[in-house]
């Protein structure tokens, strides 16, 4: 039985790496296998949540797909996934903290206006206005969870969207009605 080399294993990474640049599916299969495991590992002792961590590792690789014409390593292929895998787990939990934080001021005053202004047929109008102006997946998370009080876990369920990926949505529609309605010169 041959046994690798750390040198190797670096030829083989590099060699996954051109095969995923010119769209072979079967070589980021490859990829994925001998390394999702020590990624999630990883990512696992950042985050302590093994639901965030899979989802950040998951990225990640939908990222590699996504731009495998653009990716250029100039490290070895594992520093390059293992350092790209902290800096995402590491927006994540600032993404995380953000959305607490957002909620936590938002739970006094529904998106952060007056009790009186929700009353007020000008700020319906203008606030329906705007939620219909949401993209069809924000607009649609934003409405479920917001409006109908849906849990994230329903829907992620429902949507077969992480739970992740629907908080993104709600804190982005969040901010797009906040501009929206300030456009609108209604503030609160």
């Amino acid at each position: 039985m041959k046994r690798y080399t750390m040198s190797d294993h670096s030829v083989i990474d590099e060699m996954l790496i051109a095969a995923i640049r010119e769209n072979d599916y079967a070589g980021f299969n490859r990829l994925f296998a001998r390394y999702y495991s020590s990624l999630c590992r990883y990512v696992y002792r950042i985050l302590q949540n093994k639901e965030d961590t899979e989802d950040v590792v998951q990225e990640l690789f939908l990222r590699i797909w996504n731009n495998r014409k653009k990716i250029e390593i100039n490290d070895n292929v594992s520093a390059y996934l293992h350092k790209m895998a902290k800096n995402m787990a590491l927006n994540h939990i600032r993404s995380a903290d953000s959305y607490k934080n957002l909620l936590e001021s938002q739970k006094s005053q529904p998106i952060g206006y007056e009790d009186d202004l929700l009353e007020s047929d000008e700020f319906s109008i203008a606030l329906y206005d705007c939620i219909n102006r949401l993209p069809n997946r924000c607009r649609e998370v934003f409405l479920l969870h917001r409006m109908q009080g849906v849990k994230l876990q329903e829907i992620a369920e429902q949507l077969n969207i992480s739970i992740k990926t629907i908080k993104n949505q709600i804190w982005s529609s969040l901010q797009k009605l906040k501009i929206c309605l300030e456009e609108k010169g209604i503030e609160g």
